[in-house]
């Protein structure tokens, strides 16, 4: 590894733009989380403070990304790009987005004890949260959902 230069890996996702557009590429995630053991996930990177993220669409350059833009992102559910939140809540909602699209699926999130409920997720975690629909995961970028009704 150079000593300048920080290994990073590309992986595979699908991200929706306010706009309606949905594109493929790839986000680059570190080898090594900067506050938690493992990899770097992709919900790292969505929830860091930089309003700007590179992002490396299929047939065209590398572009830096507007996350305020960015409805949401997904990617295949699979062992190694879940992060391990034991103990994590679960709760099975429907999701009303901005752009009229409508997601039913299943909150996964940890937050202390006495923060178990959806309202206490929405208030209290970071910009992007997890809804996981079938074998899919999606990061959605809580400014843009309308309202959340718990099933």
């Amino acid at each position: 590894m150079n000593e300048c230069k920080i290994e990073k890996s590309l992986f595979p996702v699908k991200i929706f733009f306010l706009d309606g557009t949905i594109k493929e590429g790839g986000v680059y995630l570190s080898l090594q989380a900067a506050h938690h053991e493992g990899r770097e996930t992709v919900s790292d990177v969505l929830n860091q403070k930089e309003q700007f993220i590179p992002i490396n669409f299929k047939e065209e350059q590398i572009g830096l990304i507007n996350k305020t833009h960015i409805i949401m992102m997904s990617f295949p559910l699979c062992k190694e790009n879940v992060e391990n939140l034991m103990p994590c809540h679960v709760a099975d909602v429907e999701i009303n987005l901005d752009n009229k699209t409508q997601k039913e699926g299943i909150f996964v999130f940890q937050l202390p004890k006495h923060l178990t409920r959806v309202k206490d997720l929405l208030n209290h975690a970071k910009l992007f949260v997890e809804l996981r629909i079938d074998k899919e995961i999606y990061l959605i970028n809580k400014d843009h959902i309308l309202s959340v009704k718990e099933k």
